[in-house]
Parts: structure tokens; C-alpha cells; sequence
């Protein structure tokens, strides 16, 4: 695979709140997990329980939101 570099050259970029962008933040780690298998620097039983260890951090975050506290 070619090796590229992108410069982003627009406004500047947003910063993305956790909680509004919680979903999307969550895939975003996930596939740096995968591609971190893919390069074999984590075993298929390490991603696996990193990914566990992310939904949980998600879901208890999503349960924060929903009921009003903050961290």
C-alpha cells in the first residue's frame, strides 16, 4: 500500500464533544483496533477485549447522558 499524506487546508476543524458524537468516537477506536490487528501489534483475543472494555465505557456514558449527570 502507498504511503500518502493529506493537509487539511479548510476552516478549522471542530471539536468533537464526547457526548454529542459518542458513536462516532466509538467507531473511530474501533477501527484503529482493527488496524492494529491487522499490523499484528494486538492479538484477535487483545482487540476483542479492548472492544469489550469501549462498548462498556459507551454504554455507561450513554446511561449518564440519558439521566442528566455529568462527568
Amino acid at each position: 500500500m502507498k504511503h500518502r499524506e493529506f493537509i487539511y487546508v479548510g476552516e478549522p476543524v471542530p471539536e468533537l464533544d464526547q457526548r454529542e458524537h459518542a458513536a462516532f468516537l466509538l467507531n473511530i477506536q474501533r477501527s484503529i483496533l482493527l488496524s492494529l490487528e491487522k499490523r499484528n501489534l494486538l492479538t484477535v483475543s487483545q482487540r476483542e477485549r479492548c472492544l469489550l472494555e469501549l462498548e462498556k465505557q459507551y454504554r455507561l456514558n450513554q446511561k449518564k447522558a440519558t439521566s442528566g449527570i455529568t462527568a
